[in-house]
């Protein structure tokens, strides 16, 4: 990973798979309802998930264990639909971002995920029967037949193309009025990342490129996907769009560059990389 590169909704401080002790009455909870995290109005951030949920809330959910913080075992769990709440919000992983520390936020992606995985898999998708959580194993097993699903990650290749001075931005449907991002997509199965990446650019935007180069990667917790960044220098070809994929895709000198996406993500840090590559001195 280049070092200058600090990818946010990431831990690294938190120990996935360690010991679960709470002698010392110390832990942390996550409340999460359909990917929103609850938290108390009118309180500093730091002390967003210290508090212990009453009993009776704990008792209609299952309190999952997501790893431990120094000393501090953190938990997750799903709050049942139609329980209230006073005084209290559920909030987007985004509405945090900015507002607690980089470590933090990216511990409560993990909560938001893993409470998510628990909502999705309460049933055995083998058998249809009731499935429990196994810590040990980080997955939802099978009260009958014993299979164990696990967490998904679904790995995605984001990739900054430049040719010269310029770099190569896509438009999606579904993007903001004039915003542009970079090419990227899905690693299909049975092919390698690297391949995943060439494929991609020359299905969304028919050029070839060369001298690709892995940047880092970022868990991106929208849903649950391992965002995985390269830059490539353009080969050759004409720009022809998949209009099914993309809606527009443009070459970009660096003072026509438009508003990239948040540095929160991978791709705005790439175009940062590009930026400062060859701005100003």
């Amino acid at each position: 990973m280049k070092p200058y590169y600090n990818p946010s909704f990431a831990t690294e401080e938190l120990e996935f798979h360690g010991l679960e002790d709470n002698s010392e009455g110390k832990a942390l909870y996550f409340p999460v309802r359909s990917r929103k995290v609850l938290v108390e109005n009118g309180i500093d951030a730091e002390e967003y998930f210290k508090y212990i949920p009453e009993r009776s809330v704990l008792e209609s959910t299952e309190v999952i264990y997501i790893g431990t913080l120094g000393d501090i075992p953190c938990h997750c769990f799903e709050i049942p639909e139609g329980a209230e709440f006073e005084d209290m919000e559920f909030l987007e992983l985004n509405d945090l971002y900015g507002i607690i520390d980089e470590e933090m936020l990216g511990i409560i992606s993990r909560a938001v995920q893993m409470a998510d995985f628990y909502r999705t898999h309460q049933y055995c998708g083998l058998c249809g029967n009731f499935t429990h959580y196994v810590p040990e194993e980080t997955g939802m097993q099978c009260g009958s037949c014993a299979h164990i699903a696990y967490p998904r990650i679904s790995p995605a290749v984001v990739v900054l193309i430049e040719k010269e001075e310029e770099l190569l931005m896509a438009r999606s449907h579904h993007f903001k009025e004039g915003m542009y991002g970079l090419v990227a997509g899905f690693v299909e199965a049975g092919e390698t990342i690297e391949h995943a990446v060439h494929r991609e650019v020359k299905e969304e935007v028919g050029v070839s490129i060369k001298e690709l180069s892995y940047f880092g990667s970022q868990p991106w917790p929208f849903p649950s996907s391992l965002m995985i960044g390269f830059t490539a220098t353009y080969e050759s070809g004409d720009i022809e769009i998949d209009a099914n994929e993309i809606e527009d895709a443009k070459w970009f000198p660096i003072d026509k560059i438009p508003t990239p996406p948040s540095k929160r993500s991978i791709t705005g840090s790439l175009i940062e990389l590009f930026i400062e590559k060859h701005g100003p001195k």
